[in-house]
């Protein structure tokens, strides 16, 4: 079973953090944002720029604006450090990573900036926009030219103290909830199992949302191409993450998941194989009790009857001590 996850809405007191934001923002000219892992927005822009308001109106616009934001935490996520990087509009934005006991709770997004040095950003999207929203780019010329300056240093040295910041957070978060521990089902007789793992290393933390829906639908037949949409990457870059994350490949830990489910519904219910089957979404119990005993070691109906004369055992010993 997958641990609770913490969550920024629960540490944070998002009016005493939202008044703090809008103070860092006025002292800096920097506007400022903070969202959770996902991306969604858990405080209210703080200073938010003509331009990127008008830029965020265009449905167009606004789409590319949540994607850089998206991805600009998920690499810092990645980084595990403050990262700086150039947007789909051509102005610096800066995303800090704020992670607490290896998970990736979100992310403070600030910037809305032009750099005022020659320092050379990297784009996170390569986007060609076509004659008609060029056009739209155009019209913004007046606001982008209203765009602060700052040096790629200032930013950094925000950053860096941003990072800090998000350090306290972690601390109250500790405090407030101490996250639990896995709790780790250890069934009888699995010769060949290797336990999946639940824990994401930090540095694959934004694969965190497919981890998460994996584990909330056993069942559900769940596509590679739908988890890395969901976490906002490629599929080759999804597919390579969760190999060196997990061990195995996204195929055979979803595999896992399903067959530990079973062993919990062989040793807990009285259901047949054919409806633990049905249940975990397998085409053909066929397929089920094939894969079941390349995984365990054992057929399914072995495997409960291994458990029901070990149980009986136990219960014997309990009662009728010699």
């Amino acid at each position: 079973m997958i641990r609770e996850h913490l969550s920024l809405v629960e540490i944070l007191d998002i009016n005493q953090f939202q008044s703090m934001q809008d103070n860092l923002s006025a002292s800096t000219d920097l506007a400022l944002l903070t969202v959770d892992y996902k991306g969604i927005p858990v405080t209210m822009h703080s200073a938010c720029q003509s331009f990127c308001e008008k830029v965020r109106s265009k449905p167009y616009y606004k789409d590319l604006c949540q994607k850089c934001d998206s991805r600009g935490g998920l690499e810092a996520a990645r980084l595990q450090k403050p990262y700086i990087y150039m947007c789909h509009m051509g102005i610096v934005d800066l995303a800090v990573p704020i992670i607490a006991e290896e998970q990736y709770l979100g992310a403070m997004m600030a910037g809305q900036v032009r750099i005022s040095d020659n320092t050379k950003l990297e784009s996170i999207l390569n986007i060609k926009h076509d004659l008609e929203n060029c056009k739209e780019y155009q019209a913004l010329m007046h606001d982008y030219q209203a765009l602060p300056e700052l040096s790629y240093d200032k930013i950094e040295a925000f950053g860096n103290l941003l990072f800090e910041l998000s350090k306290v957070i972690v601390d109250r978060a500790t405090l407030k909830k101490q996250p639990e521990k896995p709790q780790i089902i250890n069934p009888p007789l699995m010769p060949n199992k290797m336990a999946i793992r639940t824990d994401i290393p930090t540095q694959y933390i934004f694969l965190k949302p497919a981890v998460e829906h994996l584990h909330q639908h056993p069942a559900e037949k769940i596509y590679l191409k739908d988890m890395a949409l969901l976490c906002n990457i490629s599929e080759s870059y999804f597919s390579k993450s969760f190999h060196k994350a997990f061990g195995m490949s996204f195929i055979m830990y979803q595999n896992k998941l399903k067959i530990e489910k079973s062993e919990y519904l062989l040793k807990s219910t009285s259901k047949n194989i054919n409806q633990i089957s049905d249940e975990l979404g397998f085409e053909h119990a066929s397929y089920f009790i094939r894969l079941f005993k390349k995984i365990v070691g054992l057929t399914p109906s072995t495997y409960k009857q291994l458990y029901i004369e070990k149980t009986q055992v136990e219960y014997h010993n309990i009662y009728n001590p010699s």
